[in-house]
């Protein structure tokens, strides 16, 4: 059984966004013209070819970047908010920069009406235990940070030279830190039980 975690982090830039709170712009921030490109990518590897089900969070850019490979295999979206992205809260003087490196050092650590890594990775460990009994391939299009949130709960944690978060999974590292356009997670389930991660 497998499952593909996606997250698309190109986002349009050049929007003025008057009276909208910062969760509503992440919610409704669409994919800049390079996203859509690597959306379509996605739509083209190899590994997605035969997927059965795909799953969103209700984020636009998720969405816009499971448009295509929904179009390609011919299934239908199924949104749902437990794979949306990681709360970021009332940031106040804070700036994302610096609440992601306290996050990224202590993985409880979480602002007024935010969540931690630690919480996002137990909701989206949760929301796909649910969604992984009846298929053998699932694509769920989310993001970067509920990502990171759910790799940290299976596997190894170290700091490289530059003090940046990096993961490793049987000795391999499947997150270093990078801010890729896209990342793509294959996590192999036996029995329902996670036993491999690998970066594609």
């Amino acid at each position: 059984m497998k499952v593909y975690l996606v997250s698309n982090n190109s986002m349009l830039d050049k929007i003025n966004y008057e009276n909208i709170d910062l969760e509503l712009v992440r919610l409704l921030r669409p994919l800049s013209i390079e996203g859509e490109l690597f959306a379509k990518n996605i739509s083209d590897l190899k590994e997605l070819e035969s997927v059965e089900k795909i799953y969103t969070s209700i984020y636009t850019s998720a969405v816009c970047s499971a448009k295509y490979l929904s179009s390609k295999l011919d299934l239908k979206i199924n949104m749902n908010m437990d794979f949306n992205d990681c709360l970021v809260g009332n940031l106040g003087a804070m700036s994302m920069k610096r609440l992601k490196e306290m996050q990224e050092h202590d993985f409880n650590y979480k602002i007024q009406e935010g969540e931690s890594l630690n919480e996002v990775g137990n909701r989206l460990d949760k929301a796909i235990k649910k969604v992984i009994n009846n298929e053998e391939k699932i694509c769920i299009f989310t993001h970067k940070r509920a990502i990171l949130g759910y790799l940290l709960k299976y596997t190894s944690v170290g700091y490289n030279l530059d003090d940046k978060l990096i993961l490793e999974y049987n000795e391999t590292l499947v997150y270093g830190g990078a801010d890729n356009d896209y990342d793509v997670h294959e996590l192999t389930f036996n029995d329902n039980e996670l036993v491999d991660i690998k970066c594609i």
